[in-house]
This record gives C-alpha cells, structure tokens and sequence, in this order.
C-alpha cells in the first residue's frame, strides 16, 4: 500500500513538471489564443485535479478544476472567465483550509497572539493591492471583480498559514507549511500579473507569474496530500489519520 500510493505520487508529479515544463517550449506557427495552446496552460492543474482524487481532500481536487477553468478562459481572452475560474478554486482552498484550521485551533501553539500577528502580516498585500493596483482599474465591473478576487486571495493565504499554526505534531506541520507556502507564491503569481495588467509593466512577467503559479499548485497538491501519514511512521500517525 505505502510503495503503490508513493508511486502514483511520484508519477503525478513527475507529469505535472513535465506538462508544466513544455508551457515554455515555444510553439511553432505561433496559435495564441486558441484552445489548443488553452489546454496547454491547463494540463498542470487537471493533472493535479484529475490524479489528486482520492489523495487530497475532494475540495482541493475541485479547486485545481477550477484553476484548470481559469487557465483555459484566461488563454481564449475572457478575463472575466479567468477570474471567475481563479476565485471559485479559492473559494474550495478555504473551504477546506479554514475548516481544517478551525478543527484544530485549540492546538495553536501561540494562541491569540501568533493569530493576530499572521492575519496582520496577511493583510498587507492585500492593504498595497487596493491601494495600489485596485485604484488603477478603469472599468468598474472589473474594479469590483477584482477587489472581491482579491478577498478571496487573502483568504486562501490567511487559511493557509493559520492552518499550519494550528497543528503540532512536526509531520503534519511540515505538509501544511509547504501548502501555506504554495498559497505564497500564488498570491505572488497574482500580484505580479494584476501590478503587470493594471499598473505598469513588470520585466519577464510571463516567466515569473507561471513560475510561481506552477510551483504554487504543486506544493498545494503535496502539502493537503491525505497520504501523508503513509510517509511517516511516527507516533502521530492516528492524528494524521483523522485530517480529511
């Protein structure tokens, strides 16, 4: 069982960075815009939602189908699909995040200070977006579609890092910092494309948006892998056992 279910691990993710990796080889005969170059973008985040059922929470899955819909309309020029594929995937990572952090808040080493101090630290960039990037959007549906995006951004973030401060055994800490750590980098990927989009340009933005953003989704999908206790043969393994 441990060898077979480290297998399928280690095969998604070995084609998630294979699928990942061929979104920089240049197509020839160019086909911007098309569903072909669409679905390109797309394989990462089906490989994840598609090879990811049954090992990460079903919410999770769903959040990575729903990146996979963002992908596609964002490459065949809907923006409005883009983010609304985008927020729909972070409406999932906080539904299972958040209650994953509410299960367990009891366990928070630091109490109420250490949450005070990372939803503090979570707000700043989302303070500098509507300050910064929020104002510059002309168009007003945009502007509000934007301004709710990026709620649902920070809460993916803020799930994230107060689900990691609520767990104490060191295996299961280790899983969700490296999620707390892709919901990171994916603030960062749409903090750049927003600041490149909005407000001025941003130099090699391509390359460091779908960095961050590939890298985002694969820690997501291995730090919420419910398989992680058949990686450790620790005392906390039953705990481990009991996070869905």
């Amino acid at each position: 069982m441990f060898f077979s279910v480290l297998k399928r691990v280690c095969i998604i993710v070995i084609l998630f960075l294979l699928a990942a990796g061929m979104f920089f080889v240049p197509l020839k005969g160019g086909g911007a815009g098309t569903l072909p170059v669409a679905l390109r973008l797309a394989v990462p985040a089906i490989l994840l939602a598609l090879g990811g059922v049954g090992l990460v929470p079903w919410l999770m899955s769903v959040g990575f189908a729903f990146c996979a819909i963002g992908d596609t309309m964002g490459v065949l020029g809907s923006f409005e699909g883009q983010m609304g594929g985008f927020a729909l995937a972070h409406v999932c990572f906080i539904g299972w995040m958040a209650g994953s952090f509410l299960r367990k808040r009891k366990g928070m080493r630091n109490g109420f200070s250490l949450y005070i101090i990372l939803t503090l630290v979570c707000l700043v960039p989302l303070v500098i977006a509507v300050v910064r990037i929020i104002p510059s959007i002309g168009d007003g549906v945009i502007r509000m579609g934007c301004t709710i995006y990026s709620l649902l951004l920070t809460g993916t973030l803020w799930a994230s890092w107060m689900r990691f401060a609520s767990l104490q055994s060191r295996p299961q800490r280790k899983g969700a910092l490296l999620g707390a750590l892709g919901a990171t980098l994916f603030f960062i990927s749409d903090f750049v494309l927003a600041w490149n989009k909005f407000v001025e340009r941003v130099p090699d933005s391509r390359i460091i948006i779908m960095t961050t953003y590939y890298a985002a989704l694969l820690l997501l999908f291995v730090g919420t892998l419910k398989v992680s206790v058949l990686l450790c043969k620790s005392p906390d393994s039953k705990a481990l056992r009991a996070e869905k």
